[in-house]
């Protein structure tokens, strides 16, 4: 039987080039869009071993207003603090960094088409990070 290695997200946005900008300048992703020139209809983008792909669906995006995470990036090596600042100078940080009730340390941007990306890694106790309140 064939093993599934990941699941990959796929966002629904309304202009896939500004979203590839938007990805690659916040989070350093890479991109390989489809077709080969503008104006795109989808993408994959990748970095390290994460992919998330993107799907030009123009009715889709519209006002709507998401409740929860679109994506949740989990990360490795110690950086998330280093990381959410590098972040911070492209995009808004809608949620600081925070140290949750389960362990991880998380911080959450928004993206332009109203995705929520949930940025998360457990870090030591030792590292200064406020502890979130119960919600």
């Amino acid at each position: 039987m064939s093993t599934i290695e990941s699941p990959v997200p796929v966002l629904q946005v309304e202009d896939v080039a500004r979203s590839i900008d938007w990805y690659a300048s916040a989070f350093g992703f890479e991109a390989d869009p489809f077709p080969d020139e503008p104006p795109y209809s989808f993408a994959i983008l990748r970095r390290d071993c994460a992919e998330i792909m993107l799907q030009c669906n123009e009715s889709a995006v519209g006002d709507k207003q998401h409740a929860g995470w679109s994506v949740y990036l989990r990360m490795a090596g110690g950086q998330l603090l280093e990381f959410a600042e590098a972040v911070r100078k492209h995009t808004e940080l809608v949620r600081e960094p925070e140290r949750m009730f389960y362990g991880q340390v998380e911080f959450e941007v928004v993206d332009p088409d109203g995705h929520v990306i949930c940025v998360a890694e457990p870090l030591s106790e030792d590292a200064e990070v406020p502890r979130a309140r119960e919600r």
